[in-house]
């Protein structure tokens, strides 16, 4: 009996291509059909760019990744070895590089190693700040100013490094306004990437017209209106954020009790919370940076008004969210080992935490490489990763994601 993969695969293939395929599958030089299922584990095998230039050979290979069962397959593998994402800007385009995410090392005397970032695709920007807005599971929103019929006008995109597909969103129906905010979001549920837009006026900064958009649904997108019912105001600058399973957390400022909050928008059931920080920092020019830390939402905060550490640094500073409903929190500090100092250059910038709570900082200057440095907390260690292949982008902004994946779901950027 052939396992019920195979079954599945072909009857979604005859469903995509409206054809019978067991004829009509590749052959081994004029031989025997390569059987259906071989192909798919051939191509599930292959990076996302090899996958890419596979659709060129023929309908059929075009068809393989619009299977459910292989974008799946291939996303269920990317998942368990993650990359690291660049996203280097540089002359008017943002440069989009993947390597490998290192395994955590424990031999106490390797603690450097150098890895290669593979090129995936570039796009043009015109605007110079809040380009890169999320990234979610393999895709990317950025923020943009595009010309259309003679005007400027604010746009969102969504751009698939690993497929080399890039769109733009429908418009935001809405009132006037003086500007828009937008996050990326996946829900695990249902296995669907959500953008949730909201909007302030001219002469109030409190959010309205908050409204929620599902990618990958068949049809033409469009923008449905959800309710809010906390009055709150976004940051018009860096706004941190991060969605940990289905909820999107963000930095905020309660306009009826004058208070710094966290909203939190569950995609799954489009509703709005919010979270009370839970104390005010020592120090009114403390950062926090929004982070996963171990499935909750983690703050690393610095004593110098970024989420950049200084060579001098002596400890980062953790806060967890324990229990949302009941507004728990705990805190840690972390003191840092004496090879800090040695180590780093410039101004190092916290990037997130690994799966096995390693903290990892993005630190690169004009004159060095591109490095990556994993602190792990339980041996108090620090270890270096050279990043080769970015030496073009030594001096230009840059922004870095962990667990990246590679998603080659096609039919996620259909309908725009």
């Amino acid at each position: 009996m052939k396992p019920e993969q195979e079954n599945v695969s072909e009857v979604e293939l005859v469903a995509v291509t409206g054809r019978n395929t067991r004829a009509k599958t590749s052959s081994n030089g004029g031989g025997e059909p390569i059987p259906l299922d071989l192909i798919v584990e051939i191509f599930s095998r292959l990076p996302a760019k090899s996958i890419s230039r596979c659709r060129c050979v023929s309908k059929l290979w075009a068809s393989i990744p619009r299977l459910p069962y292989f974008t799946e397959l291939l996303l269920t593998r990317s998942l368990s070895r993650p990359k690291i994402l660049f996203a280097c800007l540089k002359n008017n385009h943002v440069f989009f590089f993947s390597s490998p995410q290192p395994h955590q090392i424990l031999a106490d005397d390797n603690n450097s190693s150098v890895l290669v970032a593979s090129y995936h695709m570039k796009i043009p920007y015109y605007l110079l700040y809040s380009v890169i807005r999320s990234s979610v599971r393999g895709l990317m929103l950025m923020g943009d100013e595009w010309l259309s019929e003679g005007k400027k006008r604010k746009v969102s995109v969504i751009c698939n490094p690993s497929t080399g597909q890039c769109v733009t969103l429908p418009k935001l129906k809405t009132r006037k306004r003086f500007g828009s905010r937008s996050y990326l979001g996946y829900e695990p549920i249902e296995k669907l990437y959500k953008v949730l837009s909201m909007a302030w006026g001219i002469r109030s900064s409190v959010s309205v017209d908050h409204q929620v958009l599902t990618l990958g649904t068949g049809g033409k997108p469009s923008w449905r209106r959800v309710e809010c019912c906390i009055p709150h105001s976004v940051y018009q600058g860096h706004v941190d954020h991060v969605c940990i399973d289905g909820v999107l957390y963000y930095q905020a400022f309660h306009t009826s009790t004058s208070n710094n909050i966290i909203v939190l928008f569950d995609f799954k059931s489009e509703k709005f919370r919010f979270v009370e920080n839970y104390r005010q920092p020592l120090s009114v020019s403390f950062y926090w940076s929004l982070t996963n830390y171990n499935g909750k939402l983690g703050f690393f905060g610095t004593h110098y008004g970024g989420i950049s550490l200084r060579p001098r640094s002596t400890n980062i500073r953790l806060r967890v969210l324990e229990d949302a409903e009941k507004h728990e929190w705990s805190e840690h500090t972390y003191v840092l080992p004496a090879s800090w100092t040695n180590t780093v250059t410039g101004l190092p910038v916290i990037v997130g935490v690994t799966r096995t709570n390693e903290i990892v900082f993005l630190n690169s200057c004009k004159s060095r490489s591109v490095y990556i440095l994993y602190y792990n907390t339980e041996r108090n260690a620090i270890r270096s990763v050279e990043i080769q292949g970015l030496e073009a982008f030594k001096g230009y902004s840059a922004y870095t994601y962990l667990d990246h994946v590679e998603d080659v779901n096609l039919k996620l950027m259909e309908g725009f």
